[in-house]
């Protein structure tokens, strides 16, 4: 494109020419000025070394990475205001074959170029790069300065031959079919296209009456359709109307009927366009421009195409749609409901194809939608060339898709259409098996180098392959290769041997599915892989096999039943054993820690007999009613007398009214057999609540249990969900990557091994400190009323949130005046360090004799207690 002016190529060129030659004349005509211009050149020098300086560092990074949107709009910018017209012309074709510029960029770049138009040749390459714009998004400002350009500049138009009238006409008419239901903006076309008509009108005065009319009626169906379309200003319209049908001698509208004079069916059309006006402003209120691009903003839009889809125009929810994804290019949800509603709607129309190609230029990351797009082309019967390309695209456009299984799912619609189109010829046939073998082969290297942990337990690609093989190919070698090469690189996996056998016997092979079962039933399988393949051997032998194939198959089975089954029982043994120890660990810490605080307990025979002419109690249980506040447990002595043949440790637990459960009872804490472990949780799950309203969906759900920190209190972004059976575990194992509160959580089976040694640690843990009050006055210091002691839960760790889910913490015991004691004897761990004292310190700093754990009788602890 040829520039106007030669100062205007010196600033394409982004050239010093013309300040350099300015910088001359005004040495020669004024010398007093050299040392102001001087500065203000060294000035324009520095600004210009830092613009190039910044040029240069967006080249070299959008030369590593050309797909930073950010840097593309950064330095078209900085082009732009260097005056650097090539580069910024090459600039912006670069951006536009990545990324679809926004309605913005594509009205700057046109209106820099409509400034240099200069021949009818720089008029087809402006109106060019206008129909690329108008592609890419709707855009009512792009489609006026197009109308303008073509009214101003095509030479026919100019002349208003009939040729450019035609023309025009055309071009209106495809700028009302693409926006004239735009509810704020579409009356700009109408007027526009209205106002053409009228200066046509005007030209053609002298035309003979009959060819005049033709325009005059022109301009009334302009009037009439548009009267009936909703629109913001449709009120105005009308008035517009009556005023220029009074000018041709027409009135329209009396006292009685602002419509009188008007054909019946348009009438009706306006007074439909009106009610539909009232029904749609509320809505187009809350999508107005002013709003924030948000979700909200999002979901109104979403409220107002489902208003559209009701009326079941499709062309004003199509417009709705161009409108959202305007406002939103990047939400891929909201294309893949797009061209879901194309395809229901608007089957085989080409306006799907160019939707698609959209929709994934701006989000090609989507993986559903390449698919969809592949799908749609083989609809229109498309070529394979056209869909090999765009499945290459999809592999290797840039932006990564998230999980495997994404990259899995293309490759088989891949497949899918190559299976499809094999035609009935044997050459062609032979070409496309070729193309088949050659998408499975890349699908597994491409697979085993990105994604080298991931295993496709569901054999999509391998079954289906193989299935190919036999089924379509009549290769039953190259079949059993590609089961070999999965058995290879998976032979620990229980579901390819099943799958390999499972094809052998749907084709009849029974010997070579018994020669399977014979290579494979010793192998080590995952879980109890082993067993069930044992006794699928012995159930095939059953079904197909003789009383000597039966025989040997049992044979051979029943010691490695037998040995697997064993290997199965030591491995409960030993969990149970484990979980045995860490619950007696934990009931006999807490049963020591109560007798070495009453160990400590010195009270004067006053009090004694005090506490023994009181009766026991009843059992207080801690209060949920209050979640969050610090619940109090009365603990309650009883009679020191009574029962003197039990053991010390129950005794004090009796009397102290807690409950210490048998060895066999309840010793399984959190063995995590059923546990769900829940991470990347999002900052605002605070509670279980939050994970209930999701977990609630599976069944069998027993408790969750949100960790937190244990000084503050904040949840630690992850969680164990228990249930009752591995039914509930396998359903919430579904629930990985779903979203909740914002964030893809992780949800995986519990470790069983890991989380034995969590759980010894957090019992350690939960075993809170029992403090009793320092010894005050001799008179005053043991006394409470009733003996009471109250037990408060430490702050530091968080109550079970919501439906009684969790396991409370074991609560701190504290005097009810609220005094503390430093504890002293051998048990010592749930003290903390700065008030636990050496073993054997005394009050009076003497050292006493350390005494040994035998259990006590009551007696021990009448004279322990008596003591003093």
């Amino acid at each position: 494109m040829k520039a106007a002016t030669s100062d205007e190529e010196e600033r394409a060129d982004g050239s010093d020419g013309g300040r350099e030659a300015g910088y001359g004349d005004n040495n020669d005509e004024d010398n007093d000025t050299t040392s102001s211009s001087s500065s203000e050149y060294d000035l324009l020098s520095d600004e210009e070394g830092e613009t190039e300086a910044a040029i240069h560092k967006l080249e070299t990074s959008l030369t590593q990475n050309p797909y930073n949107f950010q840097e593309h709009v950064e330095y078209i910018q900085t082009l732009r205001k260097s005056g650097m017209l090539e580069k910024l012309r090459a600039a912006r074709e670069k951006m536009s074959t990545i990324f679809p510029l926004s309605p913005d960029m594509w009205k700057e770049w046109t209106s820099d170029e409509a400034r240099l138009i200069s021949s009818q040749e720089d008029v087809a390459a402006v109106c060019q790069l206008f129909e690329r714009g108008l592609q890419d998004y709707l855009s009512i400002p792009l489609w006026i300065e197009y109308l303008e350009l073509k009214l101003h500049h095509d030479q026919d138009i100019v002349e208003s031959n009939d040729e450019g009238v035609t023309k025009m006409r055309g071009l209106y008419e495809g700028a009302l079919a693409s926006a004239s239901l735009h509810f704020l903006e579409g009356t700009k076309i109408w007027a526009s296209y209205r106002q053409y008509e009228l200066n046509l009108l005007n030209l053609k005065q002298d035309l003979p009456e009959e060819l005049r009319m033709k325009h005059v009626n022109c301009v009334r169906s302009i009037f009439r359709r548009q009267l009936s379309v909703p629109s913001c200003d449709i009120n105005t319209t009308l008035r517009d109307y009556i005023d220029w049908e009074s000018k041709q001698g027409i009135q329209i509208g009396d006292d009685s009927d602002d419509l009188a004079g008007l054909p019946a069916n348009v009438a009706a059309s306006y007074r439909k366009a009106v009610q539909m006006c009232a029904l749609r402003e509320p809505l187009e209120e809350k999508i107005s421009k002013e709003k924030p691009k948000d979700a909200e903003l999002l979901q109104n839009f979403l409220s107002y195409i489902a208003l559209e889809e009701e009326t079941g125009d499709p062309a004003r929810v199509q417009v709705l749609y161009e409108r959202a994804v305007v406002e939103f290019p990047i939400t891929h949800d909201l294309w893949l409901k797009y061209t879901s509603y194309l395809e229901k709607c608007l089957k085989g129309s080409p306006i799907i194809l160019s939707v698609y190609t959209r929709a994934i230029r701006n989000c090609p990351w989507s993986q559903a939608l390449w698919s969809r797009r592949m799908l749609a082309m083989e609809r229109s019967n498309a070529g394979e060339t056209a869909l090999a390309e765009v499945f290459e695209q999809a592999l290797h456009s840039g932006f990564a898709f998230s999980t495997p299984e994404e990259y899995l799912d293309l490759f088989l619609t891949r497949v899918d259409g190559l299976r499809r189109r094999l035609p009935s010829k044997q050459v062609d046939k032979l070409s496309y098996l070729g193309s088949l073998r050659e998408t499975y082969k890349q699908a597994d290297e491409f697979l085993s180098t990105y994604f080298p942990t991931f295993v496709d337990r569901s054999l999509k690609l391998h079954s289906y392959w193989a299935r190919l093989e036999y089924s379509v190919a009549n290769d039953i070698v190259a079949a059993r290769g590609v089961w070999e090469y999965l058995i290879k690189s998976s032979g620990s996996m229980l579901e390819a041997w099943k799958g390999y056998i499972s094809m052998e016997v749907s084709l009849g092979n029974l010997a070579e599915a018994r020669a399977l079962y014979r290579r494979c039933y010793t192998r080590k399988f995952e879980g109890n892989g082993s067993e069930v393949l044992c006794e699928a051997w012995l159930q095939f032998e059953r079904e197909y096999g003789s009383l000597e194939d039966y025989d040997y198959a049992l044979l051979k089975t029943t010691p490695r039943l037998a040995e697997v089954r064993k290997l199965q029982q030591m491995q409960d043994a030993k969990s149970l054993a484990s979980a045995s120890r860490e619950s007696k660990e934990v009931t006999n810490k807490s049963a020591k820690t109560i007798t070495t605080v009453l160990g400590q307990k010195r009270q004067d025979p006053h009090d004694i007999e005090t506490i023994k002419e009181r009766k026991p109690r009843k059992k207080q249980k801690v209060s949920t009613a209050n979640v969050g506040k610090e619940p109090i447990v009365h603990i309650v002595s009883a009679d020191m007398e009574e029962d003197k043949t039990e053991d010390a440790p129950a005794a004090v637990a009796r009397n102290m009214d807690i409950q210490v459960k048998p060895e066999s009872e309840d010793k399984h804490w959190y063995s995590d057999q059923c546990t769900a472990f829940v991470s990347r949780l999002a900052p605002e799950v605070v509670n279980e609540d939050d994970l209930y309203n999701l977990f609630s969906q599976c069944k069998y759900l027993r408790e969750i249990r949100l960790m937190r920190d244990r000084k503050t209190g904040v949840s630690r972004r992850f969680a164990y969900v228990d249930f009752d059976n591995e039914e509930g575990l396998s359903a919430a194992l579904k629930l990985n990557e779903q979203k909740l509160k914002g964030s893809k959580i992780k949800v995986l089976r519990s470790d069983p091994a890991v989380s034995s040694k969590k759980s010894v640690s957090n019992s350690k843990d939960q075993i809170q400190e029992v403090s009793l009050p320092a010894r005050e006055e001799k008179n005053d210091g043991m006394r409470n009323s009733g003996g009471e002691i109250a037990q408060k839960q430490s702050s530091n760790y968080g109550q079970s949130q919501g439906r009684g889910r969790g396991r409370s913490i074991a609560p701190l015991v504290s005097h009810r005046r609220g005094g503390h004691v430093q504890l002293s004897g051998k048990t010592t761990f749930a003290v903390p360090r700065s008030l636990a004292r050496p073993l054997g310190f005394s009050r009076r700093g003497q050292t006493e004799e350390v005494k040994s754990d035998e259990p006590k009788s009551n007696e021990d602890f009448r004279k322990m207690l008596s003591k003093g």
